[in-house]
């Protein structure tokens, strides 16, 4: 999705380091063409980009899995993009999901943007609006809330939030920090999550049966969504559970994509491959177990 040349502004909570893993990524808009046609030749790179499902990576030890879908609001003013965020949790989904509004606009005869960032309540409301600055990003952009600004609380106990957004076309990143005022001193540790769109594959998978090979010549995996059970051409299991996914390396930090093939009925792992985040085909080659899943 290219922008604009990077401008050199202060990543205060580091997010353009942790974006620096995936290649650029694009999806359909979800907005109209006529719509996209009035926008601002950055936001409607923006409209087609940024929308879509989103996840965290799997990490080793824990089943704490964030969904974030992002959606264009198509009755935002002209020069305007408002995205409706929508986060749950895989391992509680009988919470409400936490809802947010990212408003991204032009600015009357200049190439930048602007922002605002709101929480909102469980009607749709948006609540306590805070304005953001924006930086367009070869590759996307940066968008940081000023501390003095949003802040809320008086007298000593007035605290200001930091908010970052980072987005390079796979990967949305979302920092906060909570700033004492007027010390600027942090008021507990930074959260940052790390979010990558969600992709899908298709292929076929195969296991030797004797002399000759089962087949399920057409089978779909998502990352973020379960394990699927391919079937050959008759609709019998392979006896087999295919997954792929994004999963965090805890020591390096970095991103990759993970195929893993386990027993439908023990659970015993069969084979696993890796793959960079970006990569456009994944696959296993056994003796006895065959897979080969691309990116549309």
């Amino acid at each position: 999705m290219p922008m604009r040349p990077e401008r050199h502004v202060p990543a205060i909570l580091g997010l353009l380091a942790a974006l620096a893993v995936s290649a650029c990524a694009t999806t359909n808009s979800q907005r109209g063409e006529a719509d996209r046609e009035r926008l601002h030749p950055a936001l409607q790179e923006l409209a087609g980009a940024l929308p879509g499902h989103y996840a965290t990576p799997a990490r080793a030890g824990t089943s704490r899995r964030l969904q974030l879908e992002v959606i264009a609001d198509p009755s935002a003013p002209t020069n305007t993009l408002r995205l409706i965020m929508v986060q749950t949790r895989s391992d509680r989904p009988e919470q409400p999901p936490r809802q947010f509004q990212w408003q991204l606009q032009a600015i009357e005869g200049e190439e930048d943007l602007e922002g605002s960032f709101a929480p909102m309540n469980a009607s749709g409301q948006s609540q306590h609006q805070c304005a953001m600055s924006v930086t367009l990003r070869r590759e996307g952009l940066t968008a940081q809330t000023d501390p003095a600004d949003c802040s809320f609380g008086e007298g000593e106990q007035r605290t200001g939030l930091l908010k970052e957004i980072g987005f390079n076309g796979s990967q949305l990143v979302i920092g906060d920090r909570l700033v004492r005022i007027p010390s600027g001193e942090a008021a507990r540790d930074d959260q940052i999550t790390r979010f990558v769109r969600g992709r899908s594959f298709t292929g076929w998978a195969g296991v030797r049966d004797g002399s000759d090979w089962r087949m399920a010549s057409s089978i779909e995996a998502g990352t973020g969504s379960t394990a699927i059970q391919p079937q050959d051409a008759s609709g019998m299991g392979l006896g087999l559970e295919v997954a792929i996914d994004y999963y965090e390396m805890s020591r390096t930090e970095q991103i990759k994509l993970r195929l893993s093939v386990t027993d439908a009925e023990s659970g015993e792992l069969l084979g696993e491959a890796w793959a960079d985040a970006d990569a456009r085909s994944i696959g296993i080659a056994l003796p006895e177990l065959q897979i080969g899943l691309e990116a549309p």
